[in-house]
């Protein structure tokens, strides 16, 4: 009876380093294959974290593997589980940060897509006759690059003008996007005749991002220049963005000012809810007026590959009607 008690007692001390040994072999395992294949890594993290959910280090490790994976509410989980035990965590932090730079270059990527949209307008003063029709396409351009063409409709007042345009954007490096465009108004009434354009965004910190956008238009009745700075800043793992923006436009040797506050809810992709304030020079009309202006709008996918998108703003002008304006737009996304 002794001899068998002993014999039990061997096994299961012998038996008990082979399993955690085993499980030590499964993290180590896992860190050295999560850069060359995170998938396997993951795997073996998972297995680790059933018996070691308090684990930070692996809690980590498994974010960063599902980040690679693309994975990225998950990845968001393990990073904040992790927060949550040790908040002073670093790389549980820049892990979210991470993420939060992922989601605001999918919002940003132009993948191929096509755009129809139309604006109903209702004015004071028993004004009537402000509709709008466009046509967007997109497609990539090599590796780096997106073009787009679109072709817009403007009916004011009985007047009616036909708008087309160019946009290319670049990706010139990893933080780093410019675009150039240009647009021209055959037998224009009130839209610019012709228009060039430029803009550049930079990545300043992985959930930062500063814009700058200069244009140049040439209307029936003057010309004018724009300048057009910005900021952006993601939260809560890029579900969030709040966007600061100035305004200098630039007409007949004087200069007008004005700025927009915009706040975004980015709950997955192809999903946003958006609203705003703006107030400043604008050229709707093909004169530049002060126009003060409230707006929300947002985009729901319908499918795997079409959304809807609408908005609802309404104007306040020094001179002339005020507005109210409905947008209504179908996206196809290729």
């Amino acid at each position: 009876m002794m001899r068998a008690i002993l014999l039990l007692a061997c096994s299961a001390a012998l038996a008990l380093p082979g399993a955690a040994i085993a499980q030590a072999n499964d993290y180590e395992q896992a860190v050295e294959l999560r850069r060359t294949d995170p998938a396997a890594a993951a795997a073996l993290l998972e297995r680790w974290l059933d018996a070691h959910p308090g684990d930070t280090d692996a809690l980590v490790q498994y974010g960063y593997a599902l980040l690679t994976l693309g994975q990225l509410a998950e990845a968001e989980q393990a990073f904040a589980a992790a927060l949550a035990i040790a908040p002073g965590y670093t790389d549980a932090s820049e892990g979210i940060a991470l993420i939060a730079a992922r989601r605001a270059d999918r919002q940003e990527t132009r993948r191929g897509f096509a755009l129809v949209e139309g604006a109903l307008s209702d004015l004071g003063s028993g004004q009537r006759d402000w509709h709008e029709l466009g046509a967007v396409i997109g497609a990539p351009v090599g590796l780096l690059g997106t073009l787009e063409g679109q072709v817009r409709w403007f009916d004011r007042f009985g007047a009616e003008d036909v708008e087309l345009g160019a946009l290319y954007t670049h990706k010139a490096g990893e933080n780093l996007w410019l675009r150039a465009g240009a647009s021209a108004t055959p037998s224009a009434d009130f839209r610019p005749e012709i228009g060039l354009a430029a803009g550049l965004d930079y990545r300043l910190a992985p959930s930062s991002v500063a814009t700058l956008d200069v244009s140049w238009q040439r209307f029936p009745a003057q010309d004018v220049v724009s300048l057009r700075p910005g900021f952006t800043q993601y939260f809560g793992g890029g579900r969030y963005a709040l966007g600061v923006f100035g305004r200098a436009v630039f007409v007949d040797g004087d200069a007008l000012v004005g700025g927009s506050v915009r706040a975004d809810w980015l709950p997955a992709d192809r999903t946003r809810a958006f609203v705003g304030v703006a107030s400043g020079p604008e050229t709707d009309l093909g004169e530049v007026r002060d126009t003060t202006s409230l707006y929300g709008g947002g985009e729901v996918p319908l499918s795997a590959t079409v959304s809807l998108l609408g908005s609802l703003s309404r104007e306040w002008r020094a001179t002339g009607a005020d507005r109210t304006e409905a947008r209504l737009g179908v996206k196809l996304a290729f």
